[in-house]
């Protein structure tokens, strides 16, 4: 799968999140908007929902993955800091199980 279409996938997600945020509280979608971690806009609650709609996604494409896992988590650089590390990492995990 195609990064750009992982991108796709991942602000189609954000748009769902921001669905359920009020206008003060919308997520800016940018490459440079910072998701989770220092300064980011998802807590960690947030963050998991937001992992759900796109492993949700994914899997009406027929691509099975868990994007919440320990190896995610422990990384020394979160995947899930921005849309393109999110994205990168996406597909990554995709690469690895083909």
């Amino acid at each position: 799968m195609e990064t750009n279409h992982i991108t796709q996938i991942v602000l189609n997600a954000l748009s769902l999140t921001n669905e359920s945020r009020p206008s003060t509280h919308q997520i800016p979608l940018t490459d440079t908007t910072v998701l989770f971690g220092q300064n980011g806009h998802l807590d960690s609650m947030a963050l998991v929902a937001l992992l759900m709609d796109i492993e949700d996604a994914l899997q009406e494409q027929s691509i099975d993955v868990s994007l919440s896992d320990e190896k995610a988590m422990s990384m020394s650089r979160s995947p899930f800091k921005d849309i393109p590390s999110i994205s990168q990492y996406i597909h990554d995990v995709i690469a690895a199980q083909a």
